[in-house]
């Protein structure tokens, strides 16, 4: 309100296109005919118009995802990263930019306030905290002193010992029936679409695997039974027999959000579930449609990946399952436990919003892992010194700048990420860098092509200097047989 009375305009940013419609209502009402919303989900007439709006004034306030950083407000003076640690923040493809880095800059340049929102704060923005160079403000309480909810965690090994061969605990199961039996809604989260997460043949070992990427296939049982890559979105019937042996012994293993779903419905068949993922949000309005329904009570019980744990609020949440927790826990990645730290806190976030009090309950087989532990007691600053500790000794952001430079193609990948390491090496002759590579990336193949990877590590800009450096020597490579090199500086994941 202080910037639009000063003549200014205001930018607000949204990880997710999902969390646009409740942040769109809830600033058209506090400044009615004043908003526009800008994301990829608009089609395109009907981004044209938002731009066009925003572009002459009449719209000073912008709601939108990633690309709404670009939106052409007029004399800029604020600009507010809702949920700034998140990772989808970041654009994978050319050009590969990070919102929240286009924010701050956008914000210097124009000499507006930026306000980087998170209960999770990503561990480079809590450093700059600490050293300073960001002013750390704490909201200590919550919305009319509401208590945040107790978590329970369940350890699914002892679940096991005891007899129950569920994905859902004991304790699980119960809370649930209680929570529906008062008429509360309840969120179910498990980072996994899909009803199995592979199909396996428990004759040979064998696994169906999508043969242009280096992953499994995930069984779909829904809209009919089917294979389907995650990556390149290839589809294939379910096999009758195993490929590679021919037994009939092929069935599906691990859990996604399908499985979840067709169970609640089993153990409470009056139970109204709705499913919130990729999946069941791809049509245009789905997200919109899905997230009235819940605010008019029309569902009981929602089931979800991380669509779930983005700032979505529903007071009659009182009961949050995390039916997986360390499932990200053991990903090649240096970021993989403060993930699960973010996506436990959040995700927790959901319950209690109302006047009721909520309860979240966490299962893991890996109770004692200090990101779970943290998010347990919501020890946010015991668990930054933690991570702080592990990335500064191994020599990862934000201690250290990183450059990954990504070799992909059809074919003859190795050979020419040979020669981009070459060239990087030499250019680092006499820097301060370390020059790790080549070497596969860990999904080696996707959608068709392989991959090779170099990383560059260092202080400063020192590593993407020298990358741009090597850039020029590496040039004579691109095109060759379909080859590409691209050079990713900060990236947010090494997969």
């Amino acid at each position: 309100a202080e910037t639009l009375a000063a003549g200014r305009g205001a930018l607000v940013l949204v990880p997710e296109i999902a969390l646009t419609p409740q942040t769109f209502a809830r600033f058209s009402a506090r400044f009615p005919g004043r908003v526009a919303v800008l994301h990829s989900g608009l089609g395109a007439g009907e981004r044209f118009d938002q731009w066009e709006r925003v572009a002459q004034g009449r719209a000073p306030v912008v709601i939108g995802a990633r690309s709404a950083v670009f939106a052409p407000v007029r004399d800029l003076g604020l600009v507010i990263v809702d949920e700034e640690h998140e990772t989808s923040y970041k654009q994978e493809e050319s050009p590969r930019y990070h919102a929240r880095e286009v924010a701050l800059e956008r914000a210097r340049r124009a000499g507006a306030l930026c306000v980087l929102g998170s209960a999770t704060p990503s561990l480079e923005s809590y450093v700059q905290a600490q050293a300073g160079r960001f002013r750390l403000i704490r909201l200590t309480r919550r919305v009319d002193g509401r208590e945040l909810p107790p978590v329970d965690v369940v350890d699914m090994r002892a679940e096991m010992v005891a007899g129950n061969r569920s994905i859902f605990s004991r304790r699980l199961t119960e809370a649930l029936r209680e929570c529906l039996a008062r008429g509360r809604q309840a969120v179910l989260f498990l980072n996994r679409r899909g009803f199995s997460q592979f199909m396996l043949c428990r004759e040979c070992g064998h696994v169906v695997r999508c043969p242009d990427c280096a992953v499994s296939y995930t069984y779909h049982a829904a809209p009919t039974e089917h294979l389907r890559c995650h990556y390149c979105d290839a589809l294939q019937p379910v096999p009758a027999h195993c490929p590679q042996c021919g037994g009939p012994y092929l069935r599906p293993f691990g859990a996604g959000t399908q499985r979840v779903e067709t169970l609640v419905r089993e153990l409470f068949p009056h139970a109204r579930v709705r499913r919130m993922d990729l999946d069941t949000t791809a049509r245009k309005g789905s997200h919109t449609a899905l997230f009235e329904a819940v605010r008019r009570g029309e569902v009981d019980v929602i089931v979800g990946t991380q669509m779930v744990a983005k700032g979505l609020d529903f007071p009659n949440v009182t009961l949050v399952g995390v039916v997986a927790a360390d499932s990200a826990l053991h990903v090649p990645d240096f970021r993989a436990a403060e993930r699960t730290f973010q996506l436990l806190v959040q995700v927790g976030g959901r319950a209690g919003r109302g006047a009721d009090p909520g309860r979240v309950i966490v299962q893991t087989y890996q109770p004692d892992h200090y990101s779970i532990a943290a998010a347990r007691v919501y020890d946010d600053d015991g668990f930054y010194r933690r991570e702080a500790a592990y990335r500064q000794g191994g020599g990862y952001p934000p201690f250290t700048a990183l450059v990954r430079i990504l070799i992909s193609g059809p074919e003859g990948v190795a050979e020419a990420a040979k020669a981009v390491a070459r060239a990087v090496r030499q250019c680092a002759a006499g820097a301060d860098v370390t020059v790790t590579g080549p070497a596969p990336a860990p999904l080696q193949r996707l959608r068709g092509r392989e991959r090779w990877h170099v990383i560059i590590k260092g202080q400063g800009d020192g590593p993407r200097q020298v990358a741009m450096a090597a850039r020029e020597m590496w040039r004579p490579l691109l095109g060759r047989g379909g080859v590409s090199v691209a050079i990713d500086v900060d990236p947010v994941s090494l997969l």
